[in-house]
């Protein structure tokens, strides 16, 4: 399974990027929890805000957030910034994580959908995500699924398949060189991901 970055690169500048997402639709429900104040679009959000694909969420310092939107349902912690982008069926066709973490499980694909970050980008199927940014580095884990991890400046794609828990961080190296190394899982659980399939009609993987 790959992808062209280049192709991506092109798609996020303008162009909606690929993205097929099931049948199913869960749309009545937006915010399922929220801690401290949470901006959409710029607006100061309630547990009545509906947030939609193509929506820019931004999460307090002391805040979380726990939303879906389509299929996928996220959380994000304080100190989030998630833009998404959305095809023609107001559906979700690409994220980019501009700051914070999020823990995020995405419906089947038969197309990537790709989430973009200032350190790596990633290409996803039906799987289960944590990202974490911090200046210069990212914690990432494939929860379950397949994604594709391609470090920023790099050419070549590190394939990760999952059954339960893949973590890594993306940090210079001795050589000051972007690398990905093995790490242990942290800052994310198991039952924040029953949680979030649970608002989506699912399971996670390990559970079946």
């Amino acid at each position: 399974m790959t992808f062209s970055r280049r192709k991506f690169l092109a798609s996020a500048a303008g162009i909606p990027l690929l993205l097929c997402l099931p049948g199913r639709v869960f749309a009545a429900v937006s915010v399922h929890q929220m801690v401290g104040e949470v901006h959409v679009n710029g607006k100061l959000a309630t547990n009545a805000t509906v947030i939609k694909a193509g929506d820019k969420v931004t999460v307090a310092d002391n805040g979380k957030l726990v939303m879906s939107i389509g299929e996928d349902a996220f959380l994000l912690r304080g100190g989030s910034m998630l833009e998404t982008e959305a095809g023609d069926n107001a559906v979700v066709t690409g994220l980019r994580l501009a700051a914070g973490a999020m823990l995020a499980v995405f419906g089947k694909r038969q197309v990537p959908a790709y989430i973009t970050s200032p350190v790596a980008t990633i290409g996803i199927r039906g799987t289960a995500v944590y990202l974490s940014l911090q200046p210069h580095r990212m914690y990432g884990c494939t929860c379950y699924g397949d994604t594709d991890v391609q470090i920023e400046g790099s050419s070549d794609v590190e394939q990760i398949s999952a059954t339960h828990h893949h973590p890594y961080e993306i940090a210079p190296n001795d050589e000051n060189l972007m690398a990905m190394r093995e790490m242990p899982v942290k800052d994310h659980t198991d039952d924040e991901l029953r949680m979030l399939e649970a608002l989506v009609g699912r399971k996670p993987a390990f559970d079946m």
